[in-house]
């Protein structure tokens, strides 16, 4: 079903092993296409007291793989024992696993995995007077805290990585589009595909023929508003949601 389909994949680099494992195994061409670099930021004093004061804290947020892998690792090096009254919460399985591999259990929506999905959860429904701790990447969406904070939660953000538009040579996207053109591009951030789009528009490449395939409703509106006019919208953005919508969609 995948035989010999080229299939790109916007995914930061380094978290992308899996999934071309996978898709090789299915026959496909997968090609890495990053279209966000990830940078840590610098561990500054606000950082560290934020982390030092975690069991203060009643619900604990994780809204990347970013978020999990440097979040994890910094309170693992300061929180040895973790704080037991803290509820973890990530946006969907893959983030959730890089928590699992400390031990911990992260609750995650199944159906959506969005920030929406997550507010939908019924253990979210009463939070009058919790306090919670979001991690993520600096800046980004302002929808979950906004949502919580209208609970009756207080909330604060750790940010820990810089998002990035990773250098491209001009031409490079036109090329590569025109010598081997993708059968699936795959996009599971808001952010990867204005990156993407902006390349493509620098190219001079039109963008109403490329095949996206996105991981949520949201951002399938924003290829809409950019000119993209052949997406499918995935149940998700981890491996199996991306291989079973491929196997579905591409004849």
């Amino acid at each position: 079903m995948l035989e010999g389909k080229s299939i790109w994949i916007t995914r930061p680099a380094g978290q992308a092993e899996s999934l071309v494992k996978s898709l090789e195994e299915g026959g496909a061409r997968p090609g890495l296409l990053p279209m966000l670099a990830i940078s840590p930021v610098a561990l500054d004093e606000n950082i560290k007291a934020t982390i030092l004061s975690l069991d203060q804290y009643d619900l604990l947020f994780f809204i990347s793989t970013n978020a999990a892998t440097l979040g994890m690792e910094l309170i693992h090096n300061y929180w040895p024992q973790f704080p037991e009254q803290l509820a973890i919460y990530s946006v969907g399985p893959t983030t959730a696993r890089v928590i699992e591999s400390y031990g911990l259990k992260a609750e995650y929506p199944v159906e959506r995995m969005s920030s929406e999905g997550l507010l939908a959860l019924a253990s979210l429904a009463q939070l009058e007077g919790k306090k919670a701790l979001i991690v993520r990447g600096v800046g980004g969406r302002e929808l979950l805290a906004s949502a919580l904070r209208e609970r009756g939660v207080l909330v604060d953000y750790l940010e820990l990585y810089q998002r990035t538009m990773p250098a491209y040579e001009p031409g490079y996207l036109a090329n590569s589009l025109a010598s081997d053109p993708p059968a699936a591009v795959i996009v599971t951030s808001a952010e990867a595909l204005a990156n993407f789009s902006a390349l493509l528009q620098r190219d001079n490449v039109s963008v109403e023929s490329v095949p996206l395939f996105v991981s949520s409703p949201r951002i399938a509106e924003n290829a809409a508003e950019l000119g993209f006019l052949k997406t499918i919208t995935m149940s998700g953005a981890d491996d199996r949601a991306i291989i079973e919508s491929l196997k579905t969609h591409l004849h």
